[in-house]
């Protein structure tokens, strides 16, 4: 097991022909000239020894790349790849020690389970598996000539015999030795992933790269999957990159979280820091299903904030964070849990209901920000809110909703980067 740190990765490809790319910014720099494209900038980032790392964002980040240049499957425009103590920079994939399962699962079809979790075992130098009383070469075609004859008809060298015992291991680690002699066209869905997650496996590398391993499976099987590769990992201690889009593996997989947009990490914490923490508006926004909720407001110091529709008190830890903003606009935001239904006051959102979707276990709304008289909400944004399911909501239902004071974010209006209060209550997850 090794950790896998990133120093200033960056990527960029030159345009197609015909396209033409303006650049970034004034500077010199390779990543912000005009004529190239620029996928990762400058991404720095440390994966400890036996850590479950996430990358998350949305499609186009540039997440799947990044994996693709730690396994070498793509060449750097510029930085370092350190796996253990070895820069792999300019070594090929398969001497780097990293097995990777890939989106579509990449098995052969022509090949049998046994076959497909054995070949790397197999492709590997004679230097790893020793065989004993044949040469190498007449090892391998002997057994290639008995191979389907009856078991007890085959010739195993010791190469061979090695490889067995670790397939079987494998297979009986994922529970799949009844499947060992099919074809993949004969499995289902999640018998193909547990196929190509033994052929990682069984190489006992360094590393676990996964690409959005779960995104063919259904709903039902994904979450079983998920949990299976989650106590994988946790019994192996291999050290795993993980990419996904779907921000519930990504918090409930991951020991840390690292979340990417435009090609830059925007943060990397453990998955209820970036919930209650989050750096800036665009993960705040994407962490969180229904998003966090936006609301722009004007600061009066000492701790009063005003809408056209609502005023509240703050309390008072945000006094000193939040001076400098003093009869400035800031953006509020409030996630959907964090908004009670309550009664009438100058400190409460009246929202006007237009969307409602109940999901048994929880009810979602979706409502319009008005005025006090519910009158006008032309120009008023749509607010996610989240209540209670024994709670019966109407269309055109006007509430009103209160805020947790300890629940608020506050965002830069023009950086968008979080605002943090100074000596604010510590939240669980810090205790």
């Amino acid at each position: 097991m090794a950790q896998v740190v990133l120093e200033n990765v960056y990527k960029s490809f030159p345009p197609r022909k015909g396209e033409s790319v303006a650049a970034t910014s004034n500077s010199d720099t390779e990543e912000n000239r005009a004529d190239k494209i620029t996928i990762l900038r400058r991404i720095n980032l440390t994966v400890a020894d036996g850590e479950f790392m996430v990358l998350v964002g949305p499609s186009g980040c540039g997440k799947s790349t990044l994996l693709r240049l730690i396994a070498g499957l793509e060449s750097m425009t510029g930085g370092n790849i350190w796996v253990g103590d070895r820069l792999v920079n300019r070594l090929p994939p398969k001497e780097r020690d990293i097995a990777m399962v890939f989106q579509n699962y990449a098995l052969y079809p022509h090949m049998s389970v046994y076959d497909n979790i054995a070949f790397g075992l197999r492709r590997r130098s004679s230097g790893d598996i020793q065989s004993e009383g044949f040469s190498h070469i007449a090892a391998d075609l002997l057994v290639g000539a008995t191979k389907k004859l009856p078991k007890g008809l085959r010739y195993l060298s010791d190469k061979e015999r090695s490889v067995d015992e670790r397939v079987n291991s494998v297979a009986q680690l994922l529970q799949i030795d009844r499947l060992l002699n099919r074809l993949p066209k004969q499995l289902s869905g999640g018998q193909r992933q547990r196929v190509a997650l033994g052929r990682a496996i069984a190489r006992n590398p360094q590393v676990f790269l996964m690409d959005e391993p779960l995104s063919n499976l259904d709903a039902k099987l994904r979450t079983e999957t998920r949990a299976q590769i989650v106590k994988l990992q946790r019994q192996l201690g291999t050290t795993t990159i993980y990419v996904t889009h779907d921000q519930t593996e990504a918090m409930t997989m991951g020991d840390r979280i690292a979340i990417l947009d435009g090609g830059k990490l925007q943060q990397v914490a453990p998955p209820l820091e970036l919930y209650n923490r989050p750096a800036n508006r665009f993960v705040a926004e994407f962490i969180g299903s229904p998003p966090m909720n936006f609301i722009p407001v004007e600061f009066h110091a000492p701790l009063l904030i005003t809408n056209d529709d609502f005023r509240l008190t703050l309390p008072e830890y945000w006094g000193s964070a939040l001076q400098k903003y003093d009869g400035r606009t800031i953006i509020l935001g409030i996630r959907p849990e964090h908004l009670i239904l309550s009664v009438p006051a100058n400190k409460n959102l009246p929202l006007k209901v237009e969307l409602v979707e109940n999901l048994g276990n929880d009810t979602y709304l979706a409502a319009k920000l008005t005025d006090v008289n519910f009158q006008n909400t032309a120009l008023n944004q749509t607010l996610q809110v989240r209540i209670p399911p024994d709670k019966l909501v109407r269309l055109g239902e006007q509430l009103w909703f209160s805020l947790i004071p300890e629940k608020i974010h506050f965002f830069d209006p023009e950086t968008e980067l979080a605002i943090f209060p100074k000596n604010s209550p510590s939240l669980p997850f810090e205790k």
